[in-house]
């Protein structure tokens, strides 16, 4: 009997070993899934945090550029503070067109246009700015004597275009919120008409049975 038990025993054993090895592999491939998820996770929030610093980046330079361009227009002293003041100027007046046409195109669609004509005055601006780079730094005061006056009429023309779409972006959602009180005021009317109209009805009624 014992040793007719002994085949049995060693199947029991593989069998065993068998279901281990099933258990311990879909561990390990439980943990692997577990891995995987975890690194993708890890990988999309490291994206999703590029996107926004990306994002914002811009913002932030721009921000510390127009800091150091006020510090240059007060330290330094003649042509070179008038370029850095200049191109603060510059600056600020696209960032405040930058933030109506964002707030706006959120709702508006139709600012596309305007959104695409901004751009093409960053381009120019881009352009001016550098120059006004090199005549902050250049020590020949004759030199940016000659060039400040054709630097600031392209900065007054693009600070002129600038302001006129933020304008004309303002007149128009003040334009649109007047029509659309206009015509909520309407419905109103209607709807205040309408809600007295079995009241004035009953009130009939009454004086024709009287």
């Amino acid at each position: 009997m014992a040793l007719a038990d002994v085949p049995a025993t060693t199947d029991s054993l593989a069998d065993g070993a068998e279901t281990f090895g099933v258990v311990l592999g879909a561990g390990v491939l439980a943990c692997l899934v577990l891995v995987g998820v975890v690194v993708g996770l890890i990988t999309m929030m490291r994206r999703a945090v590029r996107r926004r610093i990306d994002r914002h980046a811009p913002r932030v330079r721009g921000l510390v550029e127009d800091a150091t361009s006020r510090a240059r227009a007060y330290t330094l002293m003649g042509g070179a503070a008038e370029a850095a003041r200049m191109r603060g100027s510059v600056r600020r007046s696209l960032d405040q067109t930058r933030r109506v046409l964002e707030a706006g195109y959120a709702q508006d669609a139709q600012l596309s246009d305007a959104v695409a004509l901004l751009r093409r005055l960053d381009e120019f601006a881009k352009t001016l700015d550098t120059d006004l780079k090199l005549v902050e730094r250049e020590p020949d005061r004759d030199r940016v004597a000659r060039e400040l006056p054709g630097l600031k009429e392209r900065a007054d023309r693009i600070e002129h275009a600038a302001a006129s779409l933020r304008w004309a972006v303002q007149d128009r959602e003040r334009h649109l919120g007047e029509d659309e009180l206009d015509r909520l005021g309407t419905d109103v009317e209607r709807e205040a008409a309408a809600l007295r109209a079995p009241a004035d009805e009953s009130r009939s009624e009454s004086k024709r049975l009287t």
